[in-house]
């Protein structure tokens, strides 16, 4: 594998490589997005996904019921939130692909550094969607929505990857593609690659 003078730049003197999963890792975006919408149509509720990308699964629900003029009971919205997991999940099984590149950087990265997630996902999910792309156990710490109080953009879970894989701020690198999760390494002091952008592949020899 090949990658950019840009990005041997960012990876020097790093140690932890922390991914985001879901438009970052893999293509679920789509999969999630119709999934909300398959959830939320039957209350009436529009689901814009690049507003809501990022966030987890609960915060989003509400961030569209919202804009909707809509409050419900939390047993309504947790109820919501597993209907939303279980139809995303379904899909999942069905067929699953890494984004571009990706798996050509995490290949040629695992031997070289150590690999954590950062995910506003929920376990079951995550876990679901990694065995499926066969990087089951490629990822510690593996940090879901479970795990943390606040979600991003709250920085909580890059700053609690950091701490337990013992690395300082300037030896840890973030992969990120949502507004969310820029904010969310940008407030750790966490250096970032916007993969939305480019993961500045094959370009210049990598070893």
């Amino acid at each position: 594998m090949t990658i950019s003078a840009l990005l041997a730049d960012q990876l020097r003197g790093k140690q932890l490589l922390i991914f985001d999963f879901d438009g970052t890792v893999a293509d679920t975006s789509p999969l999630h997005a119709r999934a909300f919408a398959e959830v939320l149509s039957p209350l009436g509720v529009a689901v814009e996904y690049e507003r809501i990308a990022g966030l987890s699964t609960a915060d989003a629900m509400r961030q569209c019921l919202a804009v909707a003029g809509l409050i419900l009971e939390e047993e309504t919205l947790a109820r919501l939130v597993a209907d939303k997991q279980s139809v995303v999940r379904d899909m999942i099984r069905q067929g699953l692909q890494p984004l571009p590149g990706m798996d050509d950087l995490l290949r040629w990265a695992r031997p070289r550094y150590r690999l954590a997630m950062v995910t506003s996902g929920s376990r079951g999910t995550v876990n679901l969607s990694l065995a499926a792309l066969g990087y089951e156990g490629w990822f510690d710490p593996l940090l879901c929505a479970e795990d943390v109080a606040v979600a991003k953009p709250s920085p909580e879970g890059f700053l609690q990857a950091c701490a337990l894989a013992g690395c300082e701020a300037d030896e840890a690198l973030v992969f990120e593609d949502s507004s969310a999760g820029l904010q969310a390494a940008e407030a750790a002091g966490l250096q970032c690659v916007d993969v939305s952008k480019s993961l500045h592949l094959n370009s210049v020899d990598g070893d």
